[in-house]
């Protein structure tokens, strides 16, 4: 019903049991292979080869997505594909096992969320067309799970437009809350029933601009200040 399973959105679950490095070769934008190690460190990614080396902080990363296509590809197999907000795209592949990519790019999206502080994150699902219907019928039965379940979760909202659905949450804890959400089981069996409606992975929306009405201060008086011999004190100068 809500969000498909996508590397985007990676579930952020207990990844202690998981290696910390990874024998990979990666290209950046246009460049040449180079094979190496990948690391996760707390604050970023990094790529270490014989005479390169590569740190992604997680902040950086705009997206995260399995390249299959002919052109991802390294060597005729899966690559995580990390586009940067700057810089070019860097294509990773395993040394020896394939099925490690869907690994590594779950581990990567997940670092990549906690590393947001905003409140408040917003999912944006490209949606096939002629799916608004069917996908307004799913989002009306109400979300997999208990929104007040969630630990740190404040608010849920969705919004479905005939070519998007978008996910907000909001959180007074940051991106954790969101983080908790992602490791529910009952959001990612309810995925199927997207499978069919949806046009390509979940994005995640970079905030730009905010703008809020402050509250007033109650402590603050407009009167004057009282002078010297008042009742109430004042400055004396």
């Amino acid at each position: 019903m809500w969000p498909p399973r996508d590397a985007d959105l990676g579930p952020s679950g207990d990844h202690e049991h998981m290696e910390r490095s990874y024998g990979v070769v990666w290209k950046e934008g246009s460049r040449g292979p180079v094979t190496g190690k990948l690391e996760f460190l707390p604050r970023e990614l990094r790529l270490e080869g014989l005479d390169n080396t590569r740190a992604v902080p997680y902040e950086a990363v705009a997206s995260i997505r399995v390249g299959r296509s002919a052109s991802d590809r390294i060597n005729g197999g899966p690559s995580v594909v990390v586009e940067r907000r700057l810089g070019d795209p860097i294509t990773i592949a395993t040394v020896a096992q394939p099925s490690v990519v869907g690994e590594i790019a779950e581990r990567l999206a997940a670092l990549r969320l906690g590393a947001q502080t905003s409140r408040r994150v917003v999912v944006i699902v490209p949606l096939n067309p002629g799916a608004h219907a069917s996908v307004s019928r799913l989002l009306k039965q109400g979300p997999p799970f208990d929104p007040a379940a969630i630990d740190g979760l404040d608010r849920h909202e969705v919004f479905v437009t005939p070519d998007e659905a978008v996910f907000v949450f909001e959180s007074e804890l940051g991106s954790g809350a969101l983080a908790a959400l992602l490791a529910e089981p009952k959001l990612w069996e309810a995925a199927a029933a997207w499978s069919e409606h949806v046009a390509g992975p979940p994005r995640i929306a970079e905030s730009v601009f905010s703008w809020s009405r402050g509250e007033p201060e109650e402590d603050i008086s407009f009167l004057p200040t009282p002078g010297p011999g008042d009742s109430d004190g004042g400055d004396i100068f």
